[in-house]
């Protein structure tokens, strides 16, 4: 149950860094986080929204029954998440560079929308789950387009890869 901890602490940053975090855009920069260096155990399946861990969606749930984040669903297609937990209750859950790794992530992606974080986080399963060392730019997009059809135009698509070759995520 140590991952818990751990995505109650992060779930606490996110929720300082963006004032509305839906459940889609914590799933994604989540995502981002672990692609980074935060060893949270998540273990991401593509998804009809992009990567996806079920594990995530469980440990939210579980989360909201201990009263740590509330799950609101009153905003149309949105389930926003609230922290309503206390640190004491995180118990140094995050090293210092884990901590470090998320504000990191969070300064760069935070703001984004959910939208642009499914497509980037698309890009970066395509290229790295999906397709490994036989990622070049044309077959990322490809393999995107395949997944999601026309959600995303090609032009999104290349700034979005772009940004995450800026970031270190794809080499």
């Amino acid at each position: 149950m140590d991952y818990i901890k751990k995505c109650a602490s992060i779930i606490q940053k996110i929720c300082s860094a963006h004032p509305d975090p839906g459940k889609k855009m914590v799933q994604k920069l989540m995502y981002l986080i672990e692609r980074k260096g935060v060893e949270v155990g998540l273990n991401y399946k593509i998804h009809f929204f992009g990567p996806y861990s079920e594990k995530l969606d469980n440990a939210l749930h579980f989360l909201e029954s201990e009263d740590m984040i509330e799950i609101d669903a009153d905003h149309g297609m949105t389930h926003v998440i609230k922290f309503c937990g206390t640190d004491e209750e995180l118990d140094n859950a995050l090293t210092a560079t884990e901590q470090d790794i998320v504000d990191d992530v969070l300064s760069v992606f935070g703001k984004k929308t959910a939208l642009e974080l499914e497509a980037l986080t698309t890009l970066d399963y395509a290229a790295t789950a999906l397709l490994r060392s036989a990622a070049d730019d044309k077959k990322i997009i490809e393999q995107v387009k395949q997944i999601k059809g026309s959600k995303f135009s090609e032009s999104e698509l290349n700034k979005e890869l772009g940004i995450l070759k800026k970031y270190q995520y794809l080499n």
